[in-house]
């Protein structure tokens, strides 16, 4: 009986022995993924990030993987050359209109440079190019004398960050124009100005990161008509609350596993990359990490 009970003493102690191995483990496991993000070579989460994972997870999951292609559109071009020559003439208060005008008609030639440089001319549509590159002036002509109106532009393109407690990394984001007491983002627009909790969000974190007051600021361009419409955001704290729900979802999704097949298999996302919807469109490359991660 002695025998016995010393034999089977042994294999429960060794059993407990390897129990504790086994927890060990799985503790420092637990502590390497404590930050997940950082885990999966993600610094820090932006406006643009959170929206991109609200809109569509499965891009998102492709993107940290590694799989990106770099935006192109006239509707993109327009919008980013008008902030261009907006925020030069708010710089040098002084200097006539038909300056910026002409730096922005000159970015267009470097733009087109790049597009064409980076292989993707064949898909870009410069005729509609053209003509989005024709309402330039009328469109400076309109939103810059507004503009100056505001009073002295203190950062133009700044940027901001803010952590939530419990959140491993930040948030950072870049602000169209910073002035004394509020945060300006221009949105230009060719169809009818409608409030997208996209935008919403943005703001709001700019707003979070500053403390100032959050506005829209909607320039409205089509051939006969341009107007520029101002929204101030309210809601604050509704979208930020959005924002600290989302990240924490991303969070999360990415903790399923430290390998981002694993994680992509178990989170049952199914991706479209059929570009039928003009609103989600995938590039090559994402189309590339799509078939990969997501394979069946």
């Amino acid at each position: 009986v002695i025998e016995l009970l010393i034999k089977y003493s042994f294999n429960f102690m060794f059993i407990l022995f390897l129990y504790g191995i086994i927890m060990v483990e799985s503790y420092k496991g637990k502590k390497k993924m404590k930050n997940v993000f950082e885990h999966h070579g993600v610094a820090y989460l932006s406006p643009s990030s959170i929206n991109k994972f609200r809109s569509d997870p499965a891009k998102w999951l492709v993107n940290i993987a590694g799989y990106k292609d770099k935006a192109y559109s006239p509707a993109m071009t327009f919008g980013n050359i008008v902030e261009l020559g907006i925020t030069h003439a708010c710089i040098k208060p002084e200097s006539d209109i038909e300056e910026a005008i002409h730096i922005c008609m000159d970015r267009y030639e470097v733009v087109h440079k790049e597009i064409t440089e980076a292989g993707h001319a064949k898909d870009y549509d410069f005729y509609m190019c053209a003509k989005k590159q024709a309402q330039i002036p009328e469109t400076l002509r309109l939103a810059i004398p507004i503009y100056r109106k505001f009073g002295d532009l203190e950062k133009p393109q700044h940027k901001v960050e803010y952590k939530f407690d419990d959140l491993p990394i930040p948030i950072i984001g870049y602000i169209d124009m910073e002035y004394h007491d509020c945060i300006r983002d221009i949105k230009t627009t060719g169809t009818a100005v409608k409030e997208k909790s996209d935008h919403l969000r943005q703001v709001s974190f700019y707003s979070l990161a500053t403390g100032k007051i959050a506005m829209l600021d909607y320039i409205y361009v089509t051939q006969t008509k341009k107007e520029f419409i101002t929204r101030h955001v309210h809601d604050v704290e509704t979208h930020i609350k959005d924002i600290y729900r989302i990240a924490k979802k991303m969070m999360q999704m990415l903790s399923f596993s430290s390998d981002i097949h694993e994680v992509a298999r178990m989170s049952c996302l199914v991706p479209d990359t059929t570009n039928e919807n003009f609103m989600k469109q995938w590039g090559p490359q994402e189309i590339k990490g799509a078939q990969i991660l997501f394979k069946e």
